[in-house]
């Protein structure tokens, strides 16, 4: 680890350790009798949800498995059958769902499951696989809350809290799947529109929508929830589907609506990227994801789309934008679940006007050697990693394996 890095963060105090994610599963089984139906299905998703369950996997000729505690368990003492799990693709998109499946496609829908008067969100995914002789199917389900975590437990940096809503620009949330990015930011969105008083219009834009916000908005305030494609695709003005990106279109359809804040679920291609800029300039707020990991990658990331001239035009663009970055990690929690890290660099006007006197091609090694020498607000993975090391969440082996990875990718 670089002296000057040691020099950083010696001194600061240890974080409190919060448990956030499930502890270690305690061993028990969903029990049914007889076949496993659509009953079954949406009461075993409930008593995953209790044991908090990141995800759970049903699977031809397989017991049910959930992640629960960075532990992948079993948690049906049988195998499904092929019928079975035909069955469940019925349940979860349409009749026609095993045929689908059969012919290639993978179905993304959303599940939703009312029990005892409580209503309970899933996110499904539905992909056929090989099993011995015959096609199969697997069944991909997150637990997802009924409500955005609130913001106070999930032990966020104060230099993330402090410039969680921006006046205007673009704010990212990146990472890998399963990283907590969709968790982490509607908890950010959830809190400012509970804040009294606080006067936003978000139009959120999701494929599918994994947190709602009923209950929590403030009078002030008001959240409409847009899912692509279901309520919501590009088309070319006779009612035909059109080949625009599906995100891309979004963004237009938000600007025609008056929001003060645009959630965009991810900045996955040139149009989108594109689309979040253009909203970001003109005066709005843009919250997103992006499959990338820490600060320097995002910025190659959104720069690699475009070529030639065009690389510096939007370059320039996308960095007049630009006002938070921040990574997320999820790794194992010592004595059992898990503990989230994260890198982070807050784009004030100075830190962008620095980076507007490079070329973009090199944003990425100039943000690094911002970061470790401390000239920007910031905080990198190795950073992180040590302050949940000094609290006792996170191993020493750890530790050392993310700073080892982060020396490597400079």
């Amino acid at each position: 680890m670089d002296t000057q890095l040691i020099e950083r963060i010696i001194d600061e105090p240890a974080p409190v350790a919060r448990a956030n994610f499930a502890a270690r599963h305690d061993g028990s089984f969903y029990e049914f009798a007889g076949g496993f139906t659509h009953d079954n299905f949406d009461d075993l998703l409930k008593w995953a949800g209790e044991r908090k369950a990141s995800d759970i996997t049903f699977q031809t000729n397989e017991p049910v498995k959930s992640e629960i505690g960075a532990q992948i368990v079993p948690i049906t003492r049988r195998a499904l059958s092929k019928n079975e799990m035909e069955d469940l693709a019925r349940h979860v998109y349409a009749a026609h769902g095993p045929g689908m499946v059969l012919a290639g496609y993978d179905l993304d829908p959303s599940h939703e499951v009312r029990i005892g008067g409580q209503l309970f969100r899933y996110r499904v995914n539905v992909t056929g696989i090989r099993v011995p002789q015959s096609t199969g199917i697997q069944i991909t389900v997150r637990t997802l809350p009924q409500r955005p975590i609130p913001l106070a437990h999930l032990n966020v940096e104060e230099g993330i809290l402090a410039n969680k809503r921006p006046n205007q620009g673009l704010f990212l949330v990146t990472g890998p799947t399963g990283s907590g990015k969709s968790t982490l930011m509607s908890s950010i969105l959830g809190d400012i529109v509970s804040t009294p008083n606080a006067n936003e219009k978000v139009l959120e834009y999701a494929s599918p929508i994994e947190y709602v916000y009923d209950g929590i908005v403030d009078p002030s305030c008001s959240v409409a929830q847009t899912e692509v494609p279901k309520h919501l695709r590009p088309h070319d003005g006779g009612g035909a589907d059109s080949q625009e990106s599906l995100w891309g279109y979004a963004i237009r359809n938000a600007l025609r609506r008056k929001p003060t804040i645009i959630s965009i679920g991810e900045a996955r291609d040139k149009a989108t990227i594109a689309g979040c800029v253009e909203a970001a300039l003109t005066g709005h707020l843009v919250y997103s994801t992006t499959h990338v990991i820490g600060v320097a990658e995002t910025l190659r990331r959104l720069i690699q789309p475009f070529g030639g001239d065009e690389k510096r035009a939007m370059g320039y663009d996308i960095m007049q934008s630009m006002r938070v970055i921040v990574t997320q990690l999820l790794f194992p929690r010592v004595g059992g679940g898990k503990v989230a890290c994260r890198e982070f660099a807050i784009f004030d006007a100075a830190t962008r006007n620095q980076f507007l006197t490079k070329n973009p091609d090199d944003w990425p090694a100039f943000a690094r050697k911002l970061m470790v020498s401390g000239r920007i607000m910031s905080r990198t993975m190795s950073e992180s990693a040590y302050q949940a090391y000094r609290a006792g969440a996170l191993s020493r082996e750890d530790w050392m394996r993310i700073v080892s990875a982060e020396r490597e990718s400079t």
